[in-house]
């Protein structure tokens, strides 16, 4: 009941248009949803700013420079503080794009050692390393979990639990999601067992959000598994 009373809530928050495909609203008091669009292809990804001590965290750094500068721009002035550090949930495009505006700004941004490794081997601006494995706990009141491999080697989620919203990033995809989107990637054998862990560990998420389409409840966690099913049944 709270989780639908929660998105029926977040549902009705107006988006704020912020040009070039961004938009942003509030999710739950303190936590913003930013949807960005890659410039090539219109395709959208979201991430989000929470409002901490210490001040707003930024989860997934978007596209590029420029739509990472709209959200930096956004938070700053609509929060009166400027973001105060960022968290990265994967080595691609999508989450870690705009690590060189974050950097060019001083703004400190963090990921899986794996994430690291992966984004300096393609020759991008990196992340620094939080953890490599298990879980960090920030007293700023977050935890980044790493469940094991799925859509990506290193995808993790981030969990803010005086909010109760569970980032899933592209772990997890939308209740709305057909199919699974990119898998060049991805490493479906151990992607339902990273599901798992994840639901296991945050029973009590009001809202999950997907690292596309709209943001859910736990019911997200059970569309990825019945996809990756589907998945596998429909191979060769």
């Amino acid at each position: 009941m709270l989780a639908t009373l929660l998105l029926l809530a977040s549902a009705a928050a107006p988006a704020t248009e912020l040009g070039d495909g961004a938009s942003v609203r509030l999710l739950v008091p303190d936590v913003w949803l930013y949807v960005s669009e890659r410039a090539s292809d219109h395709v959208a990804a979201n991430s989000l700013v929470v409002s901490l001590p210490g001040g707003p965290l930024l989860v997934d750094p978007p596209w590029g420079d420029a739509q990472t500068d709209k959200v930096l721009d956004w938070a700053h002035k609509a929060l009166g503080r400027p973001v105060a550090g960022a968290v990265s949930t994967h080595s691609h495009e999508d989450r870690t794009g705009g690590v060189a505006a974050l950097r060019k700004r001083g703004i400190p941004v963090g990921a899986l050692q794996l994430t690291v490794e992966r984004t300096r081997a393609d020759g991008k601006p990196a992340p620094d390393a939080l953890f490599s494995s298990g879980a960090f706990s920030d007293p700023r009141g977050f935890e980044a979990f790493f469940p094991g491999a799925g859509h990506a080697p290193d995808t993790i989620v981030v969990w803010f639990p005086q909010q109760r919203v569970l980032f899933g990033g592209c772990l997890v995809k939308a209740e709305e999601s057909a199919d699974l989107g990119y898998v060049g990637e991805a490493d479906l054998g151990r992607w339902p067992a990273a599901i798992a862990a994840v639901r296991a560990r945050y029973p009590e998420a009001a809202i999950v959000v997907p690292g596309h389409g709209a943001p859910g409840t736990r019911r997200a966690l059970e569309r990825t598994l019945e996809l990756l099913a589907a998945k596998v049944k429909a191979a060769p």
